[in-house]
């Protein structure tokens, strides 16, 4: 008992020298590696202050009438509209992305910028408001996890002080899936290999060789191992940029 005190006393300290720049770390990593629970890890247990999902927040650039849905119907048509409005028709705009790898990255180049804003604009409110209560919680760090699979693709990196990517090993990653999705075994190889093209997957050691990655996180245990990996890499210089 008198150890983990010791322990935690530590973090503490360590926490109060580090609570005093505002930051946003971007965590990635593959389908089943377990990025949403290290999200949410760092935010519930390990004091920083906010968990953004960029999945989340996408859909609010899709809004009828917003820029990206003039965008998309400017690039596909009217087709993806439904009928007298400007909304999209997501099994019509589905039925042509999902069947076309290029009509996918076709849309991703549209919507990407727009969730870009959208990610910058509620970054920008969560650090008004910190700067606005700074000491209210001293035991807070001041990092907004951003958590996105396509952050590295979608060239998100520069509004990030720090890259993190969460690895699991293949198997593990299979279970996950199958565990928690009720996917087969064959539909969770294919979801895991389609992603082998995205930055920071298939090419992960480039990555963090040139600096882009600053940090890889193994979960390849409990997830009492994964949180205290997270733990020491948040004090960690090296994790940062």
């Amino acid at each position: 008992f008198s150890k983990k005190t010791s322990q935690e006393k530590r973090w503490m300290m360590i926490s109060s020298n580090c609570n005093d720049t505002f930051k946003v770390l971007g965590v990635c990593g593959g389908i089943g590696s377990g990025k949403s629970s290290a999200s949410k890890l760092l935010v519930s247990e390990l004091s920083c202050l906010a968990h953004l999902d960029a999945d989340t927040l996408a859909h609010e650039v899709y809004r009828p009438g917003s820029a990206a849905v003039k965008d998309i119907a400017a690039e596909f048509g009217q087709r993806i509209l439904v009928r007298g409005k400007e909304e999209i028709d997501r099994k019509v705009l589905g039925s042509i992305v999902f069947s076309n790898r290029k009509e996918m990255a076709k849309l991703e180049r549209l919507v990407w910028p727009h969730v870009k804003q959208v990610l910058i604009d509620r970054i920008e409110c969560l650090k008004s408001e910190w700067e606005r209560t700074k000491g209210g919680r001293p035991e807070d760090l001041p990092v907004v996890v951003l958590e996105a699979a396509v952050l590295l693709d979608a060239e998100w990196d520069d509004i990030l002080d720090g890259i993190w990517v969460i690895t699991a090993p293949r198997e593990q990653a299979l279970q996950r899936l199958m565990e928690t999705r009720g996917l087969t075994k064959d539909e969770a190889v294919q979801r895991i290999d389609a992603q082998q093209s995205r930055r920071g997957i298939g090419n992960l050691r480039e990555e963090f060789e040139k600096g882009v990655v600053t940090n890889v996180i193994k979960n390849n245990g409990t997830i009492q191992d994964l949180r205290e990996a997270l733990r020491q890499a948040l004090v960690d210089p090296t994790s940062w940029k």
